[in-house]
């Protein structure tokens, strides 16, 4: 369904024309000329831009929405004019060799008034091929080829249009629903087409390995064909042939291969690592035979520790990436389930039978897958116990712990050093006895000194000044209370 975002319109215009303009400098773009098919690097070229932008403004002053932030996101036609020439002689005046135009077109109308858009028609081609510019008169018609693209792409009658004569030669272009480019042109022109496509090559490997991604559900159950990963991204099927092969090569356990005239590609099985019971075949992996021969010399023998642990967690962890692998390809089959059961939902009566049988078909599918994880649990299980029980022995080496009749012996050669020790005590006790006995008179006179200078009263280094005292008040009255007597003032002389 195509877009009604005007911007989207806007940036898949603008997408084009850059591609547009990274051509006219890549000499691989040869188009007709009047001496023949030609790059446009070998001729001078005069090259003009344009685009529609006053007749959008006008169309939505027509259509009564004079919106300026509506305009800035919308589509404004852009063109790209370029005319070869050259010089035939030093004085004569250049001569016109070929033309190319380049212009966009898009469902404006309908985008201005958020109506779902329509693809391009015949009457909006031939209206594009109008405004090419006459040829002058009395001249030679000069080749013109014409690169149309429309963002809403073309109409069956529309894509009929495309042709290749004398004098006009046009091609068609348009983004398709898987997210890229259909390029379409005259059978004699598809290779100017398929440069005109905006997208890179590298995003069309990447958009064919996102399908084969899509389709791990058939890959588990069946195969998937090149014809519908082809029908699913547009793209040519040598294209998608080739990306599925080196798909198949750097994935280990799928192949791409031609049956029948078709190339499918489809999961031919994984060999299961060898497992603890030193069995194989007549047609065990060379790799795998070298394992259990390995695994059976060193298991022969005694001791080696190290070495049986470092192969059984090599083959553990061989086991969970099996394991790991298995439970990715369970919820891809979880996942098509839901998908059936959706379907089943929103379709018929007639439907819902053939959903109903892949339904089931899925279902034994999955109970496979899980019967295939309990047994590589279980490996993995019986690995992690004989890893464990290896491990405890090889601790169990390290400790290096002594014997019963070692440890009896260690214990009577210490209790006779602890007897030699007693005695040696008791020794040094009765040499330091007499020398403690001299020296306790002495101690004991140093002892009463120091207790005696202690009890002594302790003198002040300096006397202090005597204070001279004041006369005691009496009892009953205070020194603040007591009564100062006044004496009298000298009489003061008579007046007159």
């Amino acid at each position: 369904m195509i877009s009604s975002d005007p911007q989207i319109h806007r940036r898949l215009e603008q997408q084009f024309i850059l591609r547009a303009q990274q051509l006219l400098d890549d000499p691989r773009l040869r188009i007709d000329t009047v001496e023949g098919r030609r790059a446009l690097t070998d001729f001078q070229r005069d090259i003009t831009t344009g685009d529609h932008g006053v007749e959008l403004k006008l169309l939505m002053s027509k259509l009564e929405k004079p919106d300026r932030e509506l305009e800035l996101k919308m589509p404004i036609g852009r063109r790209l004019d370029v005319v070869l020439s050259e010089k035939k002689k030093f004085w004569s005046a250049k001569a016109t060799m070929g033309r190319l135009r380049v212009a966009c077109l898009s469902p404006t109308a309908a985008l201005i008034e958020g109506k779902p858009p329509e693809a391009a028609t015949v009457e909006d081609v031939t209206a594009a091929l109008a405004e090419l510019p006459p040829p002058l008169p009395g001249a030679n018609p000069v080749p013109t080829t014409v690169v149309l693209m429309s963002t809403g792409g073309f109409t069956a009658d529309a894509t009929e249009t495309m042709e290749r004569g004398e004098e006009r030669t046009v091609i068609l272009i348009w983004p398709n629903r898987s997210g890229g480019w259909t390029a379409a042109g005259p059978p004699q022109t598809q290779f100017i087409a398929d440069l005109f496509d905006p997208e890179a090559p590298a995003d069309k490997k990447k958009r064919i390995n996102t399908a084969i991604e899509a389709g791990k559900s058939e890959l588990l159950t069946g195969s998937l064909s090149a014809e519908h990963v082809a029908e699913y991204t547009d793209l040519p099927m040598r294209m998608v042939e080739a990306e599925m092969k080196n798909y198949a090569s750097e994935h280990t356990g799928l192949v791409a291969k031609r049956i029948r005239g078709q190339m499918v590609m489809y999961r031919a099985g994984e060999s299961p690592p060898v497992g603890l019971l030193l069995r194989g075949g007549a047609n065990m992996p060379v790799m795998d035979r070298f394992f259990l021969s390995r695994l059976k010399s060193v298991f022969s023998k005694k001791g080696d520790l190290d070495k049986k642990i470092a192969l059984l967690s090599e083959r553990r962890a061989s086991l969970t990436q099996l394991r790991d692998r298995g439970y990715e390809d369970l919820s891809v089959l979880e996942r098509k389930e839901d998908e059936l059961r959706r379907q089943f939902k929103e379709a018929g009566e007639t439907p819902r039978r053939r959903i109903t049988s892949q339904l089931l078909q899925l279902r034994k599918d999955v109970a496979r897958r899980q019967q295939l994880l309990s047994v590589l649990n279980q490996q993995v299980n019986v690995i992690n116990t004989h890893l464990h029980s290896l491990e405890l022995q090889k601790h169990g080496e390290y400790a290096q712990l002594p014997t019963p009749e070692e440890i009896a012996a260690d214990a009577s050669k210490a209790e006779e050093i602890l007897a030699q020790l007693e005695a040696d005590s008791e020794l040094a006790q009765s040499v330091t006895a007499g020398v403690n006995n001299s020296l306790w008179s002495e101690e004991q006179a140093l002892y009463e000194e120091l207790v005696g200078e202690e009890k002594a009263p302790a003198k002040s280094e300096e006397e202090e000044p005597e204070m001279t005292q004041l006369p005691e008040s009496p009892p009953d009255e205070p020194i603040l209370h007591r009564k100062t007597p006044v004496r009298p003032h000298p009489a003061e002389p008579e007046v007159g």
